[in-house]
């Protein structure tokens, strides 16, 4: 892993504006203009894997193609993550899952009653897993980091 500090620009928002529009971007902000004591915002793009699940499907994405799976969704992200490598100093994320999971993702695993019209259509997972992200820290550094 390479880091790169880049000049700090103290709205994460307009430095995010220039990969907003590449696939599964995502702005993680700190809200520390509500909070005095937020500290990072995170973002990154174009993920090197996507997995979402519907129902009992997750289709796994790649750069080189994709797949269908009715396995565990949990298991197929922890696959697809492989294994870790060491933190970087001082950084809160490099790269890594970024995603939710809904609360209908629990009916996978626990037998709930289906008291709830499904009024909204989302996926029960959706996962990105980045292999680079731009860390911005508002704190005690005032700098920005790329990490590769």
């Amino acid at each position: 892993m390479k880091i790169a500090e880049l000049d700090y620009e103290p709205d994460s928002a307009r430095r995010f504006g220039a990969i907003a529009d590449l696939p599964w971007a995502v702005l993680l902000d700190s809200g520390r203009e509500r909070a005095a004591a937020a500290r990072y915002d995170i973002f990154a793009a174009d993920p090197y894997v996507t997995l979402v699940t519907e129902g009992t499907v997750t289709t796994i994405c790649t750069r080189s193609g994709s797949r269908q799976s009715d396995a565990d969704p949990l298991m197929l992200l922890r696959d697809a993550l492989g294994s870790t490598s060491p933190a970087a100093p001082g950084l809160p994320f490099c790269g890594g899952a970024v995603g939710y999971f809904a609360y209908d993702l629990g009916r996978r695993y626990e037998k709930w009653p289906a008291l709830a019209a499904r009024d909204v259509a989302m996926p029960e997972l959706a996962v990105g897993i980045y292999d680079w992200a731009v860390v911005a820290d508002h704190n005690e550094l005032n700098t920005g980091f790329v990490c590769i």
